[in-house]
C-alpha cells in the first residue's frame, strides 16, 4: 500500500467506457478493477447483508489485507447499489467502490468496481482485493462475518487480480501455539465402529502427496493386548494416481498414559508403546460422520497458525469422513474447526476419493 504499491491497470476514464458502473476518481490516470461476481445460491439481500456486516466488523471481522478500514457510504441490505470506501492500513490512500446488485430469484449477480483516488498505474491487486474481501469465503481462505458464499468472478477491467495478495497474515510464533483440546465425551467404540475415508491430509514423511488417492483407515478391537499392551488394530490403505499401485500398512494403537480417552498413540505392533507417536481425536461427530485428527500438539510456526512436525511421530493432520464421496460442506466445517483451534490448515491437501477400486 505504499506509493509504488498503487500499481492494476491504466484507467483513463474519459477515454474508456465500460458496462460496469464505477464510483469515479479525482485522478485522470489511476488504477482500478471492475468485475462481475455471480452467487448462484444466495439472494442479493443475503449478499448485501454479509458485505455490510463485514464493513461493520461484526463477529470480529477485520480486513485481512494489511488492516484497511471500510466505510459504507450509501445503501442498505435492501438496496440495489452499495457504495463504500476503503482506507489503507497506513491511512495514506483511499479507494472508492461501487457494487450494483442484480437479483434473479434465489441468485444474485453483482457488478463491482473499485478505483484509486490518486495517480497510479499498477496497484498489486489492491483494488481487486478491495472488492473481493467483502464477499469471499472459505473457498479462497477468507474470513467471514456470518455467511460463507459460493461464487464465481469474471473480470472486465482488472489486469491484476491475485487472490494470494488479499489475505495477509502475520506468522504465528511457536511460543503462541494454543494447547489443543480433544473431543469431549469421546467414545472409542463409536469411533472405530466403521471405516474412515480421508478427505484431506498433511504431507509427512510416510504420507507423500503421491499417495493422496483413495486413502482409508479401518480400526478394530484386538482380541488380545499382546506383549506390548496395544488394544486396537489399524489398517491404513492408500493408492497412487493410477489407483492400482497400493500402499497399505497395519499398525497398533492404545490410549496414552493420560486420562483423556481421545488421546491415543500409534506404532508398528512389534514395537513397545514408548516408541509410539500421538494420535489425538480433536473433533468427532458420529452422526454427521466426520473426525479431525492431529498427530499430537502442534508446536511449529506456520503461515496461518501452528502445525505438527512432518516426520514419523508428532506429525500429521487429517480430516476423515464416514462417507467416501466427498461432501464439501462437511469438509469446510471441519476445516473451520481446525482453524478455530489454531491449526495451520494451509498444510492440508485434498485426497482424491473418486473412481477408487472396489473393496
Amino acid at each position: 500500500d505504499s506509493i509504488m504499491a498503487r500499481l492494476t491497470s491504466f484507467a483513463l476514464l474519459p477515454l474508456l467506457s465500460t458496462a460496469i458502473s464505477c464510483p469515479g476518481s479525482k485522478s485522470f490516470v489511476h488504477a482500478k478493477c471492475s468485475m462481475t461476481v455471480k452467487f448462484p445460491g444466495n439472494s442479493c439481500q443475503e449478499v448485501a447483508t454479509e458485505m455490510i456486516a463485514r464493513i461493520n466488523g461484526e463477529n470480529g471481522w477485520k480486513d485481512p489485507h494489511n488492516g484497511g478500514t471500510y466505510t459504507l457510504t450509501s445503501g442498505s441490505p435492501q438496496s440495489s447499489v452499495l457504495t463504500t470506501q476503503r482506507v489503507t492500513g497506513n491511512g495514506k490512500y483511499t479507494d472508492l467502490q461501487k457494487f450494483t446488485l442484480n437479483g434473479a430469484g434465489s441468485s444474485c449477480e453483482v457488478d463491482a468496481c473499485s478505483e484509486s483516488q490518486v495517480f497510479s498505474v499498477v496497484d498489486y491487486s489492491t483494488n481487486y482485493c478491495d472488492l473481493h474481501l467483502l464477499f469471499c469465503g472459505s473457498q479462497d481462505g477468507c474470513p467471514i462475518a456470518h455467511t460463507d458464499f459460493s461464487y464465481t468472478e469474471s473480470f472486465d477491467s482488472c489486469s491484476q487480480n491475485d487472490k494470494s495478495k488479499c489475505v495477509v497474515k502475520d506468522k504465528v510464533s511457536a511460543s503462541e501455539c494454543s494447547p489443543i483440546s480433544t473431543q469431549e465425551g469421546f467414545d472409542i467404540d463409536s469411533y472405530i465402529s466403521q471405516k474412515w475415508y480421508i478427505q484431506q491430509q498433511m504431507e509427512v514423511s510416510y504420507l507423500p502427496k503421491a499417495q493422496n488417492f483413495c486413502v482409508s483407515a479401518q480400526y478394530s478391537k484386538r482380541s488380545s493386548k499382546g506383549i506390548f499392551g496395544y488394544t486396537i488394530d489399524v489398517h491404513n490403505k492408500a493408492y497412487e494416481a493410477d489407483k492400482k499401485t497400493i500402499h497399505q500398512v497395519s499398525i497398533c494403537a492404545a490410549e496414552d498414559k493420560t486420562s483423556d480417552p481421545a488421546k491415543l498413540h500409534v506404532a508398528p505392533c512389534f514395537l513397545p508403546q514408548f516408541t509410539a507417536g500421538p494420535y489425538w481425536i480433536v473433533a468427532f461427530d458420529d452422526k454427521e460422520g466426520y473426525a479431525l485428527v492431529s498427530g499430537g500438539q502442534p508446536t511449529k510456526e506456520g503461515t496461518e497458525g501452528c502445525r505438527t512436525g512432518s516426520g514419523v511421530n508428532n506429525s500429521g493432520l487429517w480430516i476423515l469422513t464416514r462417507q467416501q464421496t466427498r461432501d464439501e460442506a462437511v469438509v469446510k466445517k471441519v476445516r473451520a474447526i481446525a482453524k478455530e483451534k489454531g491449526f495451520d490448515i494451509s498444510v492440508l491437501n485434498d485426497v482424491d476419493q473418486t473412481g477408487c477400486p472396489a473393496e
